[in-house]
């Protein structure tokens, strides 16, 4: 399989030398919002998402493969600012916050006044898609998000950018908990449906919970599964769960085929402990980064080269005499 150069050039900045992906996720928009008003989360200020965004970039981005933002709070100010490192490779999201409720399905709507276009316009490496997916839906609204996924998939394409797709499966008319026993084989064949669409990186859920899953070789098993159906390299996403937690599922996860993670929340929350901003930094600056460089490690001792996935460097290249010509 071919990949063309600019995406190519993406996928390069957004991961390391090694071929692994050990990504920082600060476009979080309303869990955000929550951590700073959990009572009523709409009183948060533009100023103070500005400046967490800010602080938490200006902290973890120097250390992070990659590192995605929002372009509502977050990309804006982190590049104005001189807080994201030039080198840094910049995954920016393309949907609102949330979801369109449509009966109990979740349907994805892309961000006003923004676009694929213009995240390549500021010079990104990658575009980020989060697409609400249950493969047991309704046939009007599976394909209601497929399009949207190839829509994005054929307009990063046409730009020649790269492109994550991050899919989230929810629960209907029944509790998290008994979801919870089936999320594996939602999280798989949801793979197999979107990987074939055009992403070039699947930034997926932890197929199990290991609070229903006690058993590690079934959780190994069903990363095995997983790594199986995708089309693309996959890293898996936390999902704002507790570090320690974390830390287990990306051991896990990287033994079993996935190129490393892409996670926000579980390195950073618990700095919400505190109650003022300098103090929340703070807390990023030392324990965020020692969270971080706890899960790099494990993404360099396991993970497996996203390059690896098409069988090694050396497939991926090409003749390129006068390829300019025709790009």
């Amino acid at each position: 399989m071919r990949i063309s150069i600019g995406k190519l050039r993406g996928l390069q900045q957004i991961s390391d030398d090694t071929g692994r992906f050990t990504m920082i996720a600060m476009d979080q928009r309303g869990s955000l919002q929550k951590m700073f008003h959990p009572e009523n989360p709409k009183a948060t200020t533009y100023a103070e998402m500005e400046a967490v965004k800010i602080g938490v970039t200006q902290a973890l981005a120097p250390v992070a493969s990659g590192y995605l933002l929002d372009p509502e709070f977050g990309v804006g100010p982190a590049i104005n600012r001189f807080v994201l490192p030039g080198r840094a490779g910049l995954l920016v999201s393309l949907e609102t916050s949330g979801y369109e409720k449509k009966g109990n399905w979740r349907l994805t709507t892309l961000l006003d006044g923004w676009s694929v276009e213009k995240v390549k316009r500021l010079g990104a490496s990658a575009a980020k898609l989060l697409i609400f997916f249950n493969p047991d839906a309704p046939r009007e609204v599976v394909d209601h998000q497929v399009k949207i996924v190839r829509d994005v998939a054929e307009e990063c394409a046409r730009l020649d950018l790269a492109f994550v797709c991050e899919p989230m499966s929810y629960p209907v008319d029944e509790s998290e908990e008994a979801f919870a026993h089936h999320k594996a084989d939602t999280v798989i064949r949801t793979a197999e449906i979107l990987s074939p669409l055009g992403l070039d990186v699947l930034k997926a859920e932890f197929p199990g919970d290991p609070k229903v899953t006690p058993n590690v070789e079934e959780l190994r098993k069903n990363c095995d599964l997983l790594s199986r159906s995708t089309k693309v390299p996959w890293v898996v996403l936390s999902a704002g769960v507790d570090f320690e937690v974390f830390r287990g599922l990306v051991e896990i996860a990287c033994q079993r085929g996935a190129s490393g993670f892409l996670a926000g929340r579980a390195i950073w929350k618990d700095a919400f402990r505190e109650k003022t901003l300098d103090k929340q930094l703070a807390y990023v600056r030392t324990q965020g980064v020692k969270n971080f460089q706890i899960l790099a490690d494990l993404a360099h001792r396991f993970a497996r080269p996203w390059w690896d996935f098409y069988g090694g460097k050396e497939k991926l290249q090409d003749h390129f005499e006068g390829w300019y010509v025709k790009y």
